[in-house]
């Protein structure tokens, strides 16, 4: 018995359920999406220490006096740096 290709297999796949492939398909697109945003992300340190030097950046502290991740910049934006939980 001759197995089909894959790629005809997939053609009579869309055919027979055309909504359970377009769920399938939109979530590999939300996944490889999400993985470039992941990946883009740069993760170096040092980049960051000279941004917050140059920008006078300053950690911002809660009503009780507590550090938070985020940071309050002379350019009137705050930053989260959230990888700073490593």
């Amino acid at each position: 018995m001759k197995s089909k290709p894959l790629s005809e297999r997939i053609l009579q796949y869309f055919h027979e359920k055309p909504f359970d492939a377009l769920l399938i398909l939109g979530f590999i697109i939300v996944v490889v999406i999400m993985s470039r945003l992941y990946f883009s992300v740069n993760p170096d340190d040092a980049v960051w220490e000279q941004f917050k030097a140059e920008h006078d950046c300053k950690l911002r502290m809660t009503k009780t006096g507590t550090q938070r991740s985020s940071w309050s910049c002379n350019d009137g934006k705050t930053y989260y740096r959230w990888r700073q939980q490593r």
